[in-house]
């Protein structure tokens, strides 16, 4: 039986998640209306993943930014947009509404709008965000017919984030799996070589330059 005194669990604000985090205006989201939008929307995230990125750069946020490069220009974000946007909390300026028709495309159990502004998402457990009074929300966690307050989201923003964090995967293969120890033995000399070449690529010029940038960019006042 479900307590509706019982407090929000402080532990769903998982410190892995940037509560709070500001959205940027101007960048455009889906729907596109033209090529030019969608190019906005791409290349922003993938500055976005560049200044986000703690590497010399990472290999992962090269490959990621070539990958990326590669989308389409239609109406609607491709796979790795999406995943990317997800995985790195991009701060397009997100409504609800916006982002469940993007997740409601991919994942039949996306977000669905409920009576009074209130939102419904995922299944076993599902959750509901009703809006608080002067902003934020009150989420729920329902599970097998029991019901809990689960997190009190302070700002309207954060329900946005806190769907972001439900539909992306932080495990995939081969973090938090098991992995073939003869694989991974098998691949180890490649690896090595690899590392080296990007310690090579990384000393250049370019990616010198880009280190002192990122940097002036990410400088606080």
């Amino acid at each position: 039986m479900s307590n509706p005194d019982a407090a929000p669990d402080s532990a769903a604000l998982d410190s892995a998640v940037p509560w709070g985090r500001p959205a940027v205006d101007s960048i455009p989201l889906p729907p596109f209306a033209t090529p030019e939008e969608h190019r906005r929307f791409t290349r922003a995230l993938q500055l976005h993943v560049a200044l986000a990125d703690e590497g010399a750069p990472s290999l992962a946020a090269k490959v990621l930014a070539e990958a990326l490069a590669q989308q389409g220009q239609g109406p609607d974000l491709g796979p790795v947009e999406l995943t990317a946007a997800l995985a790195t909390f991009f701060p397009a300026p997100w409504t609800p509404a916006a982002l469940a028709a993007v997740l409601g495309a991919r994942d039949r159990f996306g977000p669905r709008e409920l009576a009074g502004g209130a939102w419904n998402w995922q299944y076993d457990p599902d959750f509901t965000a009703v809006p608080r009074a002067g902003g934020g929300w009150e989420v729920e966690r329902h599970e097998r017919g029991s019901r809990r307050p689960f997190a009190t989201l302070e700002r309207e923003g954060d329900l946005v984030l806190m769907w972001m964090d439900h539909y992306h995967s932080r495990f995939a293969y081969p973090y938090a799996w098991r992995v073939e120890d003869g694989t991974a033995e098998a691949l180890a000399g490649p690896a090595r070589a690899v590392r080296a070449a990007h310690a090579a690529d990384t000393a250049k010029p370019y990616l010198a330059n880009w280190r002192a940038e990122r940097e002036r960019f990410l400088a606080e006042d």
